[in-house]
């Protein structure tokens, strides 16, 4: 992955037009995540906003508290800054695939295209038992560290990503009701999306990311499964095969007028 100043985790915005898209990482992980995809996709011309999502961008114990409707609210004042656009996209990956999924219910005017990378709809076992003890009130700002490092095959892409190196128990919680909700909104989902899914994914299930798929009201949403990748499909060892596939579904979506 070329080094082009934007790896650093933190916000970063690519400059473009007439489309934008917003780009949403995932729980305890940060923009890095993004990065091929947004490089794609501004090579393609579209303006490109990565935010750091609420409660992100410091340590662990940050994070712990911050309630889901706060990853939707900075979200949604986010995808405001890309007014004007002519279309207007959003990737999410994981947690930000939810995110992505509640802001294109609320503002369907706003979201012209949703690409859903590794949707957090149903959690593996190992985070479901994390949800669980998040909901006991002494237990959820515990931290568990991550002592394998982020999901993905890629050791260097593993070794590179800034993501925290753990996560509290209580934000699983939240994500798990966050779960809850994005299920029950989207049959109300009208933009087209897609998703894509490591077959390999330790955190999140492919049965979860094909329950979404099918339920979502623009669809059944095509599934692209990637064989060898693992949770963090935007920088594993397809990634060049993700950023082209969201660059040409993007594509392939019509232009309406510049909203006013």
């Amino acid at each position: 992955m070329a080094r082009d100043g934007i790896e650093h985790g933190r916000e970063f915005e690519l400059r473009g037009g007439p489309d934008a898209v917003l780009l949403l990482h995932g729980l305890t992980g940060s923009t890095f995540e993004l990065v091929p995809v947004a490089r794609a996709l501004h090579a393609a011309g579209m303006r490109c906003l990565a935010p750091v999502m609420a409660g992100h961008g410091g340590p662990p114990r940050a994070l712990a508290g911050v309630p889901w409707p706060e990853w939707v609210g900075k979200a949604r004042r986010d995808l405001a800054r890309l007014e004007g656009a002519r279309r207007t996209f959003v990737v999410g990956c994981s947690m930000g695939a939810l995110v992505a999924c509640a802001l294109a219910h609320d503002q369907p005017a706003r979201v012209d295209g949703l690409v859903l990378l590794a949707p957090a709809l149903q959690l593996a076992a190992q985070g479901r038992l994390g949800a669980l003890l998040g909901r006991v009130p002494p237990l959820a700002g515990v931290v568990v560290p991550k002592r394998a490092g982020s999901d993905v095959s890629d050791p260097e892409m593993r070794r590179r990503n800034p993501c925290m190196d753990g996560i509290p128990v209580g934000a699983v919680a939240e994500l798990e009701a966050l779960q809850r909700h994005v299920d029950g909104q989207l049959p109300g989902i009208a933009a087209p999306a897609l998703v894509i899914q490591g077959a390999r994914d330790h955190t999140v299930t492919l049965r979860g990311a094909r329950r979404l798929a099918r339920r979502i009201g623009s669809g059944p949403a095509e599934v692209l499964v990637l064989p060898r990748s693992w949770h963090l499909v935007g920088i594993d060892v397809e990634r060049d095969r993700v950023a082209a596939d969201v660059a040409a579904f993007f594509d392939s979506i019509p232009a309406r007028q510049p909203r006013r």
